[in-house]
């Protein structure tokens, strides 16, 4: 997620003023509007914004900001922080600018309603749901958790759900019982991360998650059902329209089959980093890092036994190579949209040290790292 430290409303203002939009050089329909835009205060003036993308063809988005509903005063372009006016230039021929998420600090006190538009250069969507940042000196009572859901295979469980909007959560609750709608939780899990990933003991759990910081507790969420050992279908349900799905933690089950792999040779640097035919290219190394290969396949099918929503990140953002997918990471569709070609996905990085054995390393690396400050497209790569 960009990072956009020590602006006050006056300097973004000053941001706002230089913002130009580069016209297309063929006019292209307006975007969809942005959905599902969530906004979670927290002290000294910060905020952080996350929504679902546009739908169509869109190049950046435009942060709009105003003291009264609908009435904005402030118009942020995404791109402006990569083109030379903010923190964050383009850099590597990636694509920070199509990120649906924004973060900013030193925001001055008052109320302000937010809400984003998607952008092309030649057109603007309509805009997004509208939140309220309430910007205080202190902090704020977090908001109840959203989208809760969970992936079982046998007793192993992948419990993760979304923020809502508020304060910034230090620590989420996990209440479970083994009678619905317990009006007392029989268990309180304390857990620092929007997710779990545990060992569920044998029987029929009925859980619900509450945020917490110094502020308070929030309300609890909707009650999700949780039976152990059970096999959840293999494709976690759509979220409602616009909405979207939190993101599993698989970092257990990526060293696990990341150790499968290695034993059958697949980290080897010729292997996961095979040869590409062609060229000729800019950088050849980045080049190789944009294919097909063994390892990542292996984890991907493998993972795609517990949840179809994983995938391949297609890699949009290597600006001079032909790219097929990212050689080093996967990616989870998050949406209700068709998943090939969609922006909606979580990207994560499982091979760490990627290629760099063609020039002096002798082996690659499992690793986890999510992240969220590069545009994602999930594809399947034609393999299904």
């Amino acid at each position: 997620m960009r990072q956009v430290r020590l602006l006050t409303m006056a300097a973004l203002l000053a941001v706002a003023a230089v913002v130009t939009i580069s016209p297309l050089g063929a006019r292209q329909a307006a975007p969809g509007a942005p959905t599902n835009l969530v906004i979670v205060t927290g002290p000294g003036g910060g905020v952080s914004l996350q929504w679902t993308h546009s739908t169509g063809t869109f190049t950046h988005y435009i942060i709009e900001a105003g003291g009264a509903p609908a009435a904005p005063f402030l118009r942020i372009a995404t791109d402006a922080f990569r083109n030379g006016s903010g923190a964050t230039p383009g850099y590597y021929g990636k694509m920070p600018d199509l990120v649906a998420a924004f973060s900013a600090a030193g925001i001055g006190a008052g109320d302000f309603y937010v809400r984003i538009r998607g952008a092309n250069g030649a057109a603007e969507s309509a805009p997004s749901n509208e939140v309220v940042a309430h910007i205080r000196a202190g902090c704020y009572q977090p908001g109840t958790p959203t989208d809760f859901t969970a992936i079982m295979r046998g007793d192993f469980g992948m419990l993760q759900w979304n923020p809502g909007d508020g304060g910034v959560p230090t620590t989420y609750l996990i209440y479970a019982s083994t009678v619905p709608n317990l009006p007392s939780p029989q268990f309180v899990i304390p857990v620092a991360t929007p997710n779990l990933t545990v060992p569920i003991p044998v029987g029929t759990w009925y859980v619900r998650i509450a945020a917490s910081n110094g502020c308070g507790t929030s309300a609890p969420s909707a009650e999700y059902t949780v039976t152990s050992p059970s096999t959840s279908p293999a494709r976690t349900a759509d979220p409602a329209p616009g909405a979207r799905l939190p993101q599993p933690n698989v970092e257990y089950l990526v060293r696990v089959f990341g150790a499968e792999a290695a034993a059958q040779g697949l980290l080897q640097t010729s292997v996961s980093c095979p040869q590409r035919a062609g060229g000729p290219f800019f950088d050849p190394i980045e080049a190789r890092k944009t294919i097909l290969n063994p390892f990542i396949t292996y984890i991907v099918d493998r993972l795609r036994l517990y949840d179809t929503r994983f995938g391949y990140n297609a890699k949009p953002t290597r600006a001079w190579t032909p790219a097929v997918i990212a050689g080093d990471e996967i990616a989870y569709h998050h949406g209700s949209d068709a998943a090939e070609g969609s922006p909606n996905a979580y990207a994560v990085d499982v091979l760490f040290g990627h290629c760099t054995g063609a020039i002096g390393n002798p082996r690659e690396e499992v690793g986890y790292r999510a992240f969220y400050d590069e545009f994602v497209r999930w594809t399947g790569a034609g393999r299904f």
